[in-house]
């Protein structure tokens, strides 16, 4: 059904009915996904129906396909088209693309800047002074705002031009001074109860001080904010208190979910930025640097092993269980370290709070380790019926539990306290020194007890 519609909205694209006339309306998103469809089959075909959309359309639609997409539209379009593309998006959206455009199509940046209105050259440029780790990354300069000496019927004549220049989706009123600094934040839905004639000043003593945020603040700490008051929106001001801009809750949707993905990918050693329809040729360069860290770690704990050369060939039924333990290990480890690492991304636990975290883990770890000692020995005994190597693989058991979580628990943190991200090197690390301990202690273990 929804096929059927972009279809027929295409069609009459095509015949040259004018836009606004068209019936049934697509929306972006459904659009984008039919087009990413498209262009897996028929990529002259993708732009051709591309080209058909109106310029708002197209700018919207942009914006939901996937990366690799996207800088294949900035690659096959000239700068004057892309500055048109770029103009009509807000301010945060037009930064973004142009971010893409330098990194995908640097050759092309200063033809599109040229060909950009002064207003958005400057919205560029302010928006660009930001960091990604920084809450102006994620600010939009268009907003509502206005005087606290105007009357509300002013406001409301400004805001429905500001709706007839684009400015989008509406939540609240921004008060400010007559320096422009802000004073309250007030939701449409009470600014509609007052008296019309009323100067914005009478009533809006009786709403809180609003939340604000620094353009340099982390974005982290941003986004707690949000989600500690449940904001739809956060006004973001300069050093000296100016409002300057605004966070969305679509931004903010769209910042915590590729931070999840980062960690996601982080922790399993993916480029944050890979996804499925990246170019072979990338996707294998990006993967086999991780993959070579990861052979490097085989190979460590490969001489670990060839320590215990002697003791391996004279018990056989070493090598058949050796892999347990590493692995129940490292499992364990992974456990530990993927829920501390989360809860450092959502800013809920730093190194403060590692003594408590230690000790729960210390607990669990050795709960858990006396468990699965027990069972192994079991299974170490009911296999090969030797009492002496079931105790060997219960005591590594116990102890590599015990290291592992120790591990999990403290490796996320004191690696970001010395300022690399504990997604990507705490698993290096862990993983690395959990298997290393897991096949050094079952060995060690077997070579004093059975020989």
């Amino acid at each position: 059904m929804l096929k059927n519609s972009i279809h027929k909205y295409l069609e009459q694209l095509k015949e040259g009915i004018h836009h606004e006339k068209i019936e049934p309306k697509v929306h972006h998103a459904d659009m984008a996904d039919y087009l990413e469809e498209v262009k897996k089959s028929d990529e002259d075909k993708f732009f051709e129906h591309f080209n058909l959309l109106p310029i708002e359309k197209k700018a919207k639609t942009f914006l939901e396909l996937p990366s690799t997409f996207k800088k294949d539209v900035l690659k096959n379009y000239d700068a004057r088209t892309l500055a048109e593309l770029i103009e009509v998006l807000k301010s945060d959206d037009a930064s973004n693309v142009f971010l893409l455009l330098t990194q995908s199509t640097p050759e092309k940046e200063e033809d599109v800047f040229s060909f950009l209105s002064d207003k958005r050259q400057e919205e560029i440029e302010q928006l660009s002074d930001y960091t990604e780790e920084e809450a102006g990354s994620l600010m939009q300069t268009e907003l509502f705002k206005v005087c606290k000496d105007e009357r509300i019927v002013d406001a409301l004549k400004k805001l429905a031009i500001l709706k007839e220049e684009g400015i989008g989706r509406v939540l609240s009123l921004y008060v400010t001074d007559e320096h422009d600094k802000l004073l309250k934040t007030i939701c449409l839905d009470d600014l509609i109860l007052e008296d019309e004639s009323q100067k914005v000043s009478d009533f809006m003593d009786k709403f809180p001080h609003p939340h604000v945020v620094s353009a340099h603040e982390e974005l982290d700490y941003t986004l707690q904010m949000i989600e500690k008051y449940d904001l739809n929106i956060l006004a973001v001001v300069d050093r000296k208190g100016h409002l300057i801009g605004q966070i969305t809750h679509d931004d903010l949707l769209d910042s915590l979910q590729k931070k999840a993905t980062q960690q996601i990918y982080n922790l399993n050693k993916l480029h944050a930025d890979e996804e499925i329809e990246e170019s072979f040729t990338k996707t294998t360069q990006t993967r086999s640097i991780w993959l070579s860290i990861n052979l490097v770690n085989a190979i460590l704990a490969s001489l670990v092993i060839g320590l215990f050369e002697h003791t391996l060939e004279t018990i056989v039924a070493l090598a058949v269980l050796m892999p347990i333990v590493a692995n129940m290990a490292g499992t364990a480890s992974i456990q530990t370290m993927t829920v501390v690492v989360r809860q450092m991304g959502l800013g809920e636990i730093n190194l403060k709070d590692i003594r408590p975290i230690l000790i729960k883990e210390m607990t669990m770890a050795t709960l858990n380790g006396l468990l699965f000692a027990i069972l192994s020995m079991a299974v170490a005994y009911f296999w090969f019926g030797q009492e002496l190597i079931a105790y060997a693989i219960g005591l590594s058991m116990f102890v590599s539990f015990v290291f592992a979580g120790v591990l999990g628990a403290t490796v996320p943190m004191l690696v970001k306290k010395v300022g690399l991200d504990p997604a990507i090197s705490s698993s290096v690390v862990v993983i690395t020194l959990v298997d290393i301990m897991g096949f050094f202690s079952f060995l060690w273990f077997a070579e004093m007890l059975v020989l």
